[in-house]
């Protein structure tokens, strides 16, 4: 299962703002922090924001914070959001794409319980294990933040 660039941005995303809960972060620092285009980046704040998982402030000196603890965020609840409705082969669309298959073959049905599964692991985590789970992760968001700083 590859995830999409867009589920990827969104954890970067979050995981930048739970290492910087006393600063706003802007879009526009967050895409030359990942050499990313600020558009693409703009929709994925948008979404956080409109999910309940970031909070935006305009003008000068606004930006983004997290909208809940990072405790309170549940990874596996991201995901599910972020890519339950993007089917893993053409067949699990919902009008069965192209496949001459799809009436018949058992396969969407393993990997959506594969799916399922791999959403339940992630529901174990949440945004504050990050950190915990990788010690170098918190001396690499030391650095990227003393670059926005």
């Amino acid at each position: 299962m590859q995830l999409s660039k867009f589920s990827d941005y969104a954890l970067r995303i979050l995981i930048h703002l739970a290492a910087s809960p006393d600063q706003l972060l802007s879009t526009r620092q967050i895409a030359e922090l990942h050499d990313a285009k600020y558009n693409h980046l703009a929709k994925i704040t948008g979404w956080l924001v409109n999910e309940g998982y970031a909070i935006s402030s305009r003008g000068r000196g606004g930006g983004l914070k997290l909208a809940k603890q990072p405790d309170e965020i549940n990874l596996g609840k991201v995901f599910r959001a972020l890519e339950a409705d993007k089917p893993l082969v053409e067949c699990m669309s919902p009008d069965g794409g192209n496949c001459r298959f799809s009436t018949a073959c058992g396969l969407s049905v393993i990997l959506d319980t594969a799916q399922e599964a791999f959403f339940q692991s992630l529901e174990q985590f949440t945004l504050s294990d990050l950190p915990r789970m990788s010690p170098g992760m918190t001396k690499l968001l030391d650095m990227v933040n003393s670059e926005i700083a």
